[in-house]
């Protein structure tokens, strides 16, 4: 049950890409997509068992989501249902929308168990997220033992809140705001933000803490976690520097309890081409010395590097990049179309180099992985298409095994 809770927080999360407005050229009301084993014999396919999903390191990446969308007259994405392995839909997500099209509402229904966790989000007047309100119902869990586990699997679910701060065009006053946000004391599920006067983020900070604990037996680990964020910023807004603290620690109450904590600080420095264009990354790694229990670990620092070329008129874009002793690790080099439409990207390391190709949609159709020059692997997908332009089928063949591995997505697209 922890984990489908896992599952369902992280839904949330990217609430932004499935209210996303679906093709509004075709008037998308709903997608429904199923997924096959499939056999091939002399050229026809043949479908076999359902399959729930697609796994997830899979190598050619398009949106193969197997389930089924509905979208309003905006092009909104306001039900989302999810397949068990059985291909009978379990999960329901219902989302509510206000007049800027911003995620107001979300409800997840479980059908078996007939539970639901409900969100609510508020905005401030730019339309950036303010606070956020989880309600849980309780689940119906029959007999005494599993009523004892369930309260060890889940936990009650919190308010979010959001707290921004400006500073202002009066020089006198700007070190005293600085102060006043710097001195905040952090607490959990707060997010505070910094803004200069021009409105650009200069600093955030949050603090979360994570329970777990499997059942009474076992021992509970409480983690602490927080998050501060610097930023820095060029004449013409483009980001020069970026700084993260992340400090961690951690209580295990077991016989004996052990105490954990670890610290580590990342900076990222940025230059630009005269076009605006990102020229150079460096990441540098800071780990402060840290300890578990007894165990003290030394620090250490690490830095990295990602260079970029453009050549071609932008039709081709090289990026290197370098490992913490300054050697290449690996190039990779995106070719693009005059409307800069992505159409194959080459990844070369020491031994090995991976092509992917993309078709005049979009869509990717092959990724081949090589070993010395030697074609090893082939992973392909083959599309069809209804008279609007979206895809409809999709075979994916995998020539990795020793026989190959057919699969098929099939979508049923209806328009307003």
């Amino acid at each position: 049950m922890k984990s489908l809770l896992f599952i369902w927080m992280l839904t949330l999360v990217g609430l932004a890409s499935w209210s996303q407005a679906a093709n509004n050229e075709s008037q998308i009301k709903s997608i429904d997509a199923k997924l096959f084993k499939v056999e091939v014999t002399n050229g026809q396919i043949i479908k076999e068992k359902p399959v729930f999903k697609i796994r997830s390191d899979y190598p050619i990446r398009e949106n193969f989501f197997t389930g089924k969308i509905v979208y309003n007259e905006r092009g909104l994405a306001t039900e989302i249902y999810y397949p068990n392995n059985k291909g009978a839909y379990y999960l329901k997500d219902n989302y509510y929308y206000d007049e800027n099209q911003n995620v107001v509402k979300a409800v997840m229904t479980m059908f078996e168990l007939n539970d639901s966790i409900v969100l609510k989000m508020t905005y401030d007047s730019l339309g950036r997220l303010e606070k956020t309100r989880w309600n849980k119902r309780s689940v119906p869990i029959k007999g005494w033992f599993k009523k004892i586990f369930y309260k060890y699997l889940s936990r009650d679910l919190t308010d979010e809140d959001y707290h921004r701060y400006y500073l202002s065009n009066d020089d006198t006053t700007a070190d005293l705001q600085l102060a006043e946000y710097d001195n905040i004391a952090l607490k959990n599920n707060h997010h505070f933000e910094l803004f200069d006067e021009r409105g650009s983020l200069l600093k955030e900070k949050y603090m979360y803490v994570d329970t777990t604990q499997i059942g009474p037996l076992d021992p509970k680990t409480i983690d602490t976690i927080a998050v501060q964020l610097e930023y820095e910023y060029l004449e013409n807004g483009l980001l020069k520097n970026k700084k993260q603290i992340l400090e961690k620690r951690a209580l295990q109450k077991g016989i004996p309890p052990m105490k954990m904590f670890d610290k580590s600080m990342t900076t990222w420095k940025y230059k630009y081409t005269e076009g605006d264009k990102i020229k150079e990354e460096i990441k540098i790694v800071e780990q402060m010395p840290s300890k578990a229990g007894f165990l003290k670990i030394k620090g250490s620092i690490k830095t990295f590097k990602r260079a970029h070329e453009y050549v071609d008129n932008n039709e081709k874009h090289v990026i290197y990049d370098y490992d913490d002793k300054g050697a290449l690790e690996y190039t990779t080099t995106k070719i693009f179309n005059t409307d800069h439409q992505l159409m194959e990207m080459i990844v070369e390391g020491e031994k090995r180099k991976s092509i992917d190709i993309y078709n005049e949609k979009g869509n990717h159709i092959s990724h081949a992985l090589f070993k010395k020059d030697k074609k090893v692997s082939e992973f392909t997908a083959q599309y069809t298409y209804d008279p609007e332009g979206n895809w409809i089928t999709c075979v994916l063949s995998d020539s990795e095994k020793n026989e190959p591995l057919y699969m098929l997505i099939e979508r049923t697209i209806d328009y307003y």
